[in-house]
């Protein structure tokens, strides 16, 4: 039988995997959905970047886990006192499972610790960002609860 994928808080032990993951995010997502995204940048910045995600006690950093291969991640950042807002609240970073990964749930899993930390936290919204090119994410966010708050629009000059 194999292993079960657990999700749990990510260690400095799993930046390997980390980095795996967000590189592949951001070659799925970013770098196909905006063309002035630098498609160099996550290889060369991610192992800097998660490391500093680990060692900031505002950020939870998630891993979903197969033995010792990370399979998914989920980064996401609270803020309690917004200056612009009246109350706390989180915002979703980053969520990747591993292509073949995807259809088992592992991404509901990762969003079910993230709502259940930032509740207890004291959060009352939580916001996320997706490409609307990226009609999977969207799909996902609003099956756990997401609905459409505001447009960013782009003008390419």
């Amino acid at each position: 039988m194999d292993d079960p994928v657990v999700v749990r808080r990510a260690t400095m032990s799993d930046v390997d995997g980390l980095v795996a993951s967000g590189v592949s995010l951001f070659r799925e997502d970013c770098i196909v959905h905006d063309r002035l995204r630098n498609p160099e940048w996550a290889a060369v910045n991610a192992a800097d970047y998660e490391t500093g995600n680990l060692a900031d006690p505002d950020l939870l950093v998630l891993v979903a886990v197969h033995g010792r291969a990370v399979v998914g991640h989920l980064t996401g950042g609270f803020d309690a006192e917004p200056a612009t807002w009246l109350a706390p609240t989180v915002d979703l970073i980053s969520l990747n499972v591993m292509a073949e990964w995807r259809g088992q749930s592992i991404g509901t899993r990762l969003m079910g610790e993230f709502k259940a930390w930032a509740r207890g936290r004291g959060a009352v919204r939580c916001r996320v960002t997706a490409y609307s090119a990226n009609q999977g994410a969207i799909r996902f966010y609003r099956r756990h609860g997401f609905a459409s708050l505001q447009t960013t629009l782009a003008a390419d000059l």
